[in-house]
């Protein structure tokens, strides 16, 4: 089994300026991610996608190689998935699996990796999602809109937890591909994708400034939970 992983590193984050060169314990986020990435035994090559000359400086690793971004996938409008189906065409057709992954997924480790990886290949599907459990259930969840609370669900907002259910959301840490689904041009909808359920505390994004901190915390909360991690 051949399996490429591949980390987006897009230069022009508006959101979280400079997002790429953030650094915790004194190392940049990416080199956590691909220290993690090297211990798995069933990743063969790491690729990096970018069109941030900087960032190529700050990779520990030499050996580690880049993917020409095309210039069409650095706006703020282009999918990832859209990206990552480029690639496979243009650069990785010989793989039989992309694991594909971020520059937040510090807490994301070796084992883990192992376990989607081999989930995916043992599935009837073709690609794979992390997904984690929700602390309430979807039902009590609202949007604000001009200073107002809106609910999304009117209508179960006042339903007690326990009927409810559990609830969990796409976590964003990593997706795996099959070669088949690049062929196939299958959808990314959820009902056709496996998945594994990861911790909660592995499961921050960075959306906003305030989310670093966030990612801090919880990473080194990781790294008292889980063996192993870089």
């Amino acid at each position: 089994m051949k399996v490429a992983a591949i980390i987006p590193a897009r230069k022009g984050s508006k959101r979280i300026p400079k997002k790429n060169h953030h650094a915790i314990d004194g190392e940049h986020l990416i080199n956590k991610v691909i220290k993690n990435l090297e211990k798995s035994s069933n990743i063969s090559n790491i690729y990096i996608t970018t069109d941030d000359e900087e960032l190529k400086e700050k990779i520990d690793n030499k050996d580690i190689k880049f993917l020409l971004r095309n210039p069409k996938y650095c706006d703020d409008y282009t999918s990832v998935v859209d990206l990552i189906r480029n690639h496979y065409f243009e650069d990785l057709k010989g793989y039989d699996a992309i694991f594909q992954t971020y520059i937040h997924a510090i807490s994301i480790d070796a084992n883990t990796i192992d376990n989607a990886i081999q989930k995916l290949m043992d599935s009837d599907k073709n690609s794979l999602i992390s997904i984690s459990r929700m602390n309430v259930p979807v039902e009590w969840t609202f949007k604000k809109k001009n200073k107002k609370l809106i609910s999304n669900f009117p209508a179960m907002q006042n339903i007690r937890s326990q009927d409810l259910g559990e609830s969990f959301f796409d976590a964003g840490q990593f997706y795996g591909y099959k070669s088949k689904w690049f062929s196939e041009s299958e959808s990314n909808e959820y009902e056709n994708c496996a998945y594994l359920e990861i911790k909660d505390f592995q499961a921050i994004d960075l959306d906003i400034p305030e989310d670093i901190e966030k990612l801090e915390y919880s990473y080194h909360y990781a790294k008292q939970k889980i063996s192993g991690l870089y």
